[in-house]
């Protein structure tokens, strides 16, 4: 998101996040918000599509449904409702999707029964059941809480990508990556050798890289909440991670 096109507003002792710029440009109509939300979209748009993947929908449906959701947000102008709201990016988003899905299936069932009828209530029995299912490690929420983890340790790690690139350490990042995730297959002193870069010097590289990671995640986290605070993205985080399990 470009700051100089949605100027935030502080509240608390914590920086205002990314959802709150957003929820607060829309509210005031200000300069720069349609792009603040395209950008929102943009980031997030794939756990909304795992989503929609999981409930059942084959891919390009869902990549039209997926577009249509975020088209419906805008033009109904949903994301002014959320504006005061203390919810979190995540469960705005999920909810209104779960909405916009038993809307969706309400319209094809008008449409299999004749122009101009309205499904009755009973027809979205299943739909609704779907929504209620239990969690569990097949239920589209499951599905859409991991993606939603992956996605922001992507951010984090493409922020990451960036920064080294504009450092003109693009050779290092791709050398050092690997060990951010754990999936390393060369030992440090193979490493060392192919870099002709000390063992000692190497090993503290990959120590700030991965606290550098670890502290863009919480970033990335703290973005999509509407309170920032360390508290708070803990307890995302934790969430988060236990649907990975």
């Amino acid at each position: 998101m470009h700051s100089s096109s949605v100027q935030p507003a502080v509240t608390g002792n914590f920086p205002p996040t990314m959802w709150s710029m957003v929820q607060l440009a829309v509210a005031e109509g200000r300069p720069g918000s349609d792009q603040a939300l395209n950008e929102l979209c943009q980031l997030y748009e794939r756990p909304i599509l795992t989503f929609i993947l999981r409930k059942g929908f084959p891919p390009l449906e869902a990549e039209d449904l997926k577009q249509a959701f975020f088209e419906h947000l805008i033009a109904k102008n949903a994301f002014e409702d959320a504006s005061g709201l203390k919810i979190k990016l995540r469960a705005f988003l999920i909810t209104k999707l779960q909405g916009f899905l038993i809307d969706h299936h309400r319209h094809y069932m008008a449409q299999k029964r004749g122009a101009g009828q309205v499904a009755r209530m009973a027809d979205l029995s299943e739909t609704q059941a779907l929504l209620t299912e239990p969690v569990d490690d097949t239920t589209p929420i499951v599905a859409f809480q991991r993606k939603w983890m992956e996605t922001i340790a992507t951010n984090a790690i493409n922020q990451l990508r960036t920064d080294y690139e504009q450092r003109g350490l693009a050779d290092l990042f791709a050398a050092l990556a690997p060990f951010i995730t754990g999936k390393g297959d060369l030992r440090i002193a193979e490493l060392s050798a192919k870099l002709d870069r000390p063992e000692g010097t190497l090993k503290s590289d990959i120590s700030r890289i991965r606290a550098r990671c670890q502290q863009l995640i919480r970033e990335q986290v703290a973005a999509t909440l509407d309170d920032p605070s360390p508290e708070a993205v803990t307890a995302e985080l934790r969430e988060l991670m236990n649907a990975r399990c």
